[in-house]
């Protein structure tokens, strides 16, 4: 009688039947395939059944493994249970398994799954069976995981698929990984994949290209851009217009106006179609460059060419003259806007009630706000951050939090942008404690505060004579590795020499000192006082202090 397979080895273990049933004949095999597939199928809990039903040693023999999954195929759930047994009773083999038939249904079954569910599948399939999908499946099953924000798992699938014959793939297969490196912010990694597969005459997926050109350029690495548009353009795939329309939009963003209006005309003279999108994206860019002048005429050269300009554009003009206080342009460009056939909307008066609390016109905010809920435009949380920022800056404190409150009574999930005002205001205000609680209750939503926010905490402490909180407060940012601004040193150091606090004050100023700050006049001008008139000499520390000053 032959060995069991390396990899049923462990069956030795855990069963003790007799040494006849290591033979199993083909019509036993088919038998038992059917009891366990049967099992498996009556009830979620099988495994006992399953065990007292089918001989161990026959139960894991491979030819009823697989007719036993192929029977359970139909139904992915079943399938995916039994997969799991067998991984818990068989541990997979230090070598992976010779490659198995393909098994019909295989394929259906991967795809029937949730991404991390098919990843898991497809491992087990081919460490413990030696089990594999076909390519198409393969790629789909990648795509998926794509899909779900998932790039490790288009890692694990294409490393399950290493053992297969069709490995490495296709250029499909290398579109995924190429997508994957750039999701994982690797996207010199997924550049190297892709320039390999033009080497070899695979020619480079626009979807992967433009994946790697918006990688590169959320971290600023236009050099890496260029290397990848003009690797597509030399293996005879020239970028589609979307690429394009990424690379303009993170020049633009990274204050690069004038290198993303050389790309815009550079693909004009070679002939590509500049459709609303692309123009939009220029408009856009211009827009929050403040060359209204340019927009303009490119608005003009759109709409000669008989493309109607898009709510986008509307809104990013209307966003310009609000920011700049043209309150009359603005108004113009929203009922061109509306006479278009565009409606109001949660955007555009978004757009509207920033531009008004920006001036200080916070009345004229509050209308916009009350004029959508009778118009019955949503409110989303930007609006709510927009008045209670509004608020705040004109001091009208007691509204933010009123703002607030119909927030939170609003279902909405506050932001940190809603705490951030309200906390600096409420410091001002001499409210610290109130604030205290609201930056405590910011925490346990899971939201960080803005270094600024520590700040206003501790100059708000100063405010109210509570230099010690405030000393605790400054030694809890410099445990966290967070930066006081040096306004904050300043403060703490007048409330201290105010309470004739020298020693403390003094070791503020060498902490002060030491992250590079400067002692600022008021400040400067107490401690000198304090320490000439007081009981105790600091001849050096206040030669430090007057060489400062």
């Amino acid at each position: 009688m032959s060995p069991l397979p390396r990899r049923f080895a462990s069956v030795r273990h855990i069963c003790s039947s007799s040494a006849s049933e290591l033979a199993p004949v083909p019509t036993a095999v088919s038998d038992a395939a059917s009891r366990a597939a049967a099992a498996v199928l009556r009830a979620p809990r099988f495994e006992p059944r399953l065990l007292s039903l089918v001989p161990c040693q026959l139960l894991f023999e491979p030819s009823c493994v697989r007719q036993t999954l192929s029977r359970l195929l139909p139904s992915p759930e079943p399938s995916l249970r039994f997969l799991l047994f067998l991984a818990s009773h068989l541990p997979a083999p230090a070598d992976a398994p010779a490659p198995s038939p393909h098994l019909p249904g295989i394929d259906a079954f991967l795809l029937s799954l949730q991404p991390h569910l098919a990843a898991d599948a497809a491992a087990l399939l081919a460490s413990h069976l030696g089990l594999h999908p076909s390519l198409p499946a393969l790629n789909a099953a990648s795509r998926a995981a794509l899909r779900a924000a998932r790039p490790d798992l288009v890692f694990r699938l294409f490393s399950t698929f290493s053992s297969s014959p069709a490995f490495p793939g296709n250029a499909g297969t290398v579109a995924c990984l190429v997508r994957a490196c750039a999701a994982d912010c690797r996207p010199l990694d997924g550049l190297r994949l892709l320039r390999d597969a033009a080497r070899r005459g695979s020619p480079p997926s626009s979807a992967a290209a433009a994946d790697l050109v918006t990688s590169f350029v959320a971290i600023g690495n236009f050099a890496k851009v260029s290397e990848t548009l003009h690797l597509m353009i030399s293996a005879g795939c020239p970028p589609a217009t979307f690429v394009y329309q990424r690379v303009i939009h993170g020049l633009f963003a990274h204050g690069m106006g004038g290198e993303a209006l050389r790309v815009f005309s550079e693909i004009k003279l070679r002939g590509y179609a500049i459709d609303v999108v692309t123009y939009n994206t220029a408009l856009t860019g211009l827009c929050k460059m403040g060359h209204i002048a340019d927009a303009r005429q490119m608005w003009d050269e759109m709409v000669d060419k008989g493309i109607q300009p898009s709510e986008y554009a509307y809104c990013s003009f209307l966003d310009y003259y609000c920011e700049a206080g043209d309150f009359g342009m603005a108004l113009k460009v929203y009922e061109e806007m509306l006479d278009k056939g565009f409606k109001e909307s949660t955007v555009s008066c978004n757009i509207i009630a920033k531009g008004f609390c920006v001036h200080r016109r916070v009345d004229e905010a509050v209308g916009v706000f009350e004029g959508m809920v009778t118009k019955g435009i949503e409110h989303d949380v930007i609006t709510y951050n927009t008045l209670i920022q509004g608020l705040c800056k004109v001091g009208r404190l007691a509204e933010a939090i009123g703002m607030y409150q119909r927030l939170l009574s609003s279902g909405l999930e506050p932001s940190v942008q809603t705490f951030t005002p309200l906390i600096d205001t409420l410091c001002k205000e001499g409210q610290v404690d109130h604030a205290v609680e609201l930056l405590t209750l910011m925490q346990a939503k899971g939201l960080e505060p803005l270094e600024r926010s520590n700040d206003s905490v501790i100059n708000g402490f100063c405010k109210v004579r509570r230099a010690d909180d405030g000393m605790a407060w400054l030694a809890s940012m410099l445990k966290n590795n967070l930066k006081p601004r040096e306004q904050t040193f300043n403060s703490l150091l007048e409330s201290l020499s105010k309470s004739e606090r020298m020693d403390d004050a003094l070791l503020i100023l060498n902490t002060m000192f030491k992250a590079g700050y400067e002692l600022g006049s008021l400040a400067s001008a107490i401690l000198v006082d304090k320490l000439c008139t007081g009981i105790v000499s600091y001849p050096q520390k206040l030669e430090d202090i007057l060489v400062s000053s």
